[in-house]
This record gives C-alpha cells, sequence and structure tokens, in this order.
C-alpha cells in the first residue's frame, strides 16, 4: 500500500495537508481514512442540499428507503464529520512539520492556511448551502495555529490534554451562542471542534504513524474497542436528557418553538446534549479510524478496495465542493425526487470521482481545488504535475 517518496512533503491531502510521515512519505491509512469520512459526510448531504420527496411529504418511504435512511444515519451521523475533525487535527501537526523541516515559518503558513480556506471555498460554499463545514472548520483551525508549538512538542500525550480542556469547555460555551446560523453553526462548536482537531494532533504525534515504527501497532485495538465503548456514556446521557428534560409539546402534538423558531430547550439539557454529542462523536470516529486501519493492515480484498479509495482522500476538498454542485442542479426538482434516487445518485459520484481522482493524480500531483489552495497559502503557483509516482508507507 505504498505510493511513491515526495522529499519536499508537499502538502498534498484533501485539505491541503501532507499526509505524510516525518520522512516526508504519505501515510495510505490517513488517505483512505479521509475518503471513507468524505463518503459519510456526502452521503448525509445527499438529502439536506435538497429535500427529497419522502421529506417534503410529497411521497411515504418505502421499507426500502426507512431502512437505507436509518442505516445510514446510525453508521454515520455525526461519526463522519468527527473523523473528518480528526483527520484536519493530524493534518495540521503533519503540515507544520513539512513546512519546519523545509525552513518555512509554520505559524505564517498555517493562519495563510485556513484564512485561504474560509475566504475562498468556506463562505461562498455557506451561501449556497448552510450545512458547510468548511467556513467553521476554517475559523476553529485558527484557533488551533497558535497551539501546535506546545502540541508538537513535550508528551505525546500532550494534545489530549488540550482536547479534554476544549471538550470542558464546549458545554458552557455553545449553548450561551444562540441558534443563529453563524452563532450556532459556525462559532458555537468551535471549543468541541478544537478538541477532535486537538485528538487529531494526539494522533499525528503517535509512533504508529511514524514511517520508522517497525513492531506491532497496539494503538489499533484500543481505537475500536475505546471508540465503541466510549459511546455508550454519550447514548446514556442523551437518554437522561431526554427523561429529566422531556420536549415539550402543545395541544395538537406540535413542539413548543422559541422566539428563535427552535424547539425551547432548558439549559442543563443543552449541556448534557452537547457532552453526548461530544462522547459518540469522539468515539465514533476513534471506532472507524481504527477500524480502517485495521482492514488496511490485512491482505485480501477489502484491503486492496480500501487502498483505491486512497486518490480520492486526496481529493476531498475538490469532492466536497463538487457534491454540492451536483446536488444543486436538483434545486428545481426539490421535494420531487425519491430518496433513494438521491443516495444512488450520491453513489454514482463517488464512483466516478474516484475514478476521475486516480485518473489525474497519475498525471498531476495535487487535485484542481486543492492546488488552487495551496497556492494561495504559499504565495506562490504550486508545481502541478508530477515527474513521479508518489510514494506512500502503508499506515502501520
Amino acid at each position: 500500500m505504498t505510493t511513491a517518496t515526495n522529499p519536499d512533503a508537499a502538502p498534498a491531502g484533501g485539505d491541503s495537508a501532507p499526509v505524510v510521515s516525518d520522512t516526508g512519505r504519505r501515510v495510505a491509512f490517513l488517505d483512505v481514512a479521509r475518503a471513507v469520512a468524505m463518503i459519510g459526510v456526502v452521503l448525509m448531504n445527499a438529502t439536506a442540499v435538497v429535500f427529497p420527496a419522502e421529506m417534503a411529504g410529497e411521497r411515504e418511504p418505502s421499507v426500502l428507503t426507512s431502512i437505507l435512511d436509518t442505516g445510514l444515519n446510525l453508521l454515520m451521523s455525526g461519526d463522519a464529520r468527527a473523523m473528518l475533525m480528526v483527520l484536519l487535527g493530524a493534518g495540521s501537526v503533519l503540515a507544520w512539520g513539512s513546512v519546519a523541516r523545509r525552513g518555512g515559518r509554520p505559524m505564517a503558513t498555517m493562519l495563510r492556511r485556513y484564512v485561504a480556506l474560509g475566504v475562498l471555498f468556506g463562505i461562498p460554499h455557506l451561501l449556497v448551502f448552510s450545512g458547510d463545514i468548511l467556513t467553521h472548520y476554517a475559523l476553529a483551525a485558527l484557533f488551533l495555529a497558535p497551539l501546535l508549538p506546545l502540541m508538537t512538542a513535550g508528551s505525546q500525550n500532550r494534545p489530549l490534554w488540550f482536547a479534554i480542556g476544549a471538550f470542558l469547555l464546549s458545554p458552557v460555551f455553545e449553548p450561551f451562542m444562540g441558534s443563529g446560523l453563524i452563532q450556532g453553526m459556525v462559532i458555537g462548536p468551535i471549543p468541541q471542534t478544537l478538541g477532535f482537531f486537538c485528538v487529531g494532533a494526539w494522533l499525528a504525534r503517535r509512533p504508529e504513524l511514524s514511517s520508522d515504527s517497525t513492531g506491532p501497532n497496539r494503538l489499533i485495538a484500543p481505537m475500536i474497542w475505546g471508540g465503541l465503548l466510549g459511546q455508550v456514556p454519550g447514548m446514556g446521557l442523551m437518554v437522561v436528557s431526554d427523561l429529566l428534560f422531556p420536549r415539550e409539546f402543545d395541544a395538537d402534538g406540535i413542539p413548543i418553538l422559541g422566539p428563535d423558531g427552535v424547539p425551547v430547550t432548558p439549559l442543563p439539557a443543552e449541556m448534557m446534549i452537547n457532552l453526548s454529542s461530544t462522547l459518540t462523536g469522539l468515539g465514533g470516529a476513534l471506532f472507524y479510524l481504527g477500524l480502517v486501519w485495521w482492514l488496511l493492515r490485512r491482505d485480501g480484498a477489502v484491503a486492496r478496495a480500501l487502498g483505491a479509495l486512497a486518490p480520492l482522500g486526496r481529493m476531498t476538498l475538490t469532492v466536497y465542493l463538487g457534491s454540492t454542485a451536483v446536488f444543486l442542479l436538483m434545486k428545481p426538482f426539490e421535494g420531487e425526487v425519491p430518496m433513494l434516487a438521491q443516495y444512488a445518485l450520491a453513489t454514482g459520484y463517488f464512483v466516478v470521482m474516484a475514478l476521475a481522482a486516480r485518473w489525474w493524480l497519475s498525471r498531476l500531483r495535487p487535485g484542481p481545488l486543492e492546488w488552487v489552495w495551496r497556492s494561495v497559502t504559499y504565495l506562490r503557483p504550486q508545481e502541478l504535475r508530477c515527474e513521479s509516482p508518489a510514494a506512500t508507507v502503508p499506515g502501520r
């Protein structure tokens, strides 16, 4: 599962991060995990960008539709985004190291990188799709950048202390931000997102990701089992919140809404829900990351199929924004297209993009939007053509 070496370790990851080891070789595990996470995010967006007929009340959901929609939500809702946040944190640490090795100025580069992400891609995307994640991630990453010198030094477990602090701040901070689009979706979740970034920084510092690691990987099993068990208290908190603070309904059975148009939720319930989402998201992210890592290390068809997703994981910015463009083409037919058709469209989109990414990266270095992002980040046009295939380490 190796591609070729890239001495500069130039940012080539889907988020412009060099998902490379300390010697400048790509880590297949990170590329594949990023692709899996992006597939989950886009599948969740398939029915959010344009409402299907079932959600508009124009069509009764079939048994198959209900099973598929429920299954995808149980498997991926929240977990895919949490995976992306952890991977962005890991990519930030690796990018920082890449710039430092080449004698650059890591802090200035990281700040330009995330300002460019928000201004060039996040805000325009937010204007056409309220579920945009790029603007929020870019803003949260600006808080991450000043912490990177501290998290890349000292004990490899230091980032976990930052993560715990951010997670504990989140239930106090987010409920007071309100429910408006900017306050509630872009600013409010910053501490929680920063916590996930810090978990990613911890992962990037683990010796198991180092190209020098030759022993058994003792991190995978704790990630899988710890991730599964970590979701239990999160789900328990949600149940307790519902029991202690049941939602209020009017005489017609409709939830009572506040002045901002959302259901009234007591502050303790909001804090419990926030902590619940942190635990379930973190547990889900660690479980899926560990599972992908474990499957990639095994020989066989599954490992080869996952390995084929690596090019897709290097173009996730292009894939993410491209998916919104495809779904927006269906906007004139909102409320008319069946949910199964939208999921089928999303699946077909990924098949096409996986083939396109493989073709593109066999000839060119970054994806098209990744190239724009990198060029703005480094204040000069980046090399586009490949002189030789890229090199990867398996990801141990």
